[in-house]
């Protein structure tokens, strides 16, 4: 298991990884995952952070075509899409603001985490 730093309350974990992953020097080029899969951030323990059994991944995404999406998931023990919602709101709000019925896309995995996925800039960035 990854040793992540652990936090008394979902809002000051999400206040410093958020103030982390932001930092354009620390978001993920997909692309660059094929080459070095050890720099996903659900195997680079920079990128997560604990509060109890809760456990949280986060990142910045870049995609091939320059899109750039903000990533946050979560996991624990009978965590249900509801209770991962109001998660994710409590983790955003030091630093973005979560606006009721905002686009997120929500999805499962394999491995039970809960993803909450949605563009963080407007357009694509261009190079």
């Amino acid at each position: 298991m990854l040793s992540v730093c652990e936090h008394a309350s979902v809002e000051e974990a999400g206040n410093e990884l958020l103030t982390f992953i932001l930092d354009p020097r620390n978001w993920v080029v997909l692309d660059r995952l094929r080459t070095d899969p050890a720099s996903r951030p659900g195997d680079n323990p920079a990128y997560q952070r604990g509060v109890g059994r809760l456990r949280i991944c986060a990142s910045v995404d870049i995609t091939p075509q320059l899109y750039v999406f903000l990533r946050v998931a979560f996991r624990g023990p009978g965590l249900s899409p509801t209770k991962a919602a109001d998660h994710l709101e409590a983790f955003l709000k030091s630093r973005l603001p979560f606006t009721p019925n905002s686009e997120w896309q929500v999805e499962v995995d394999e491995r039970r985490w809960i993803h909450f996925i949605r563009r963080y800039t407007g357009d694509t960035l261009q190079a």
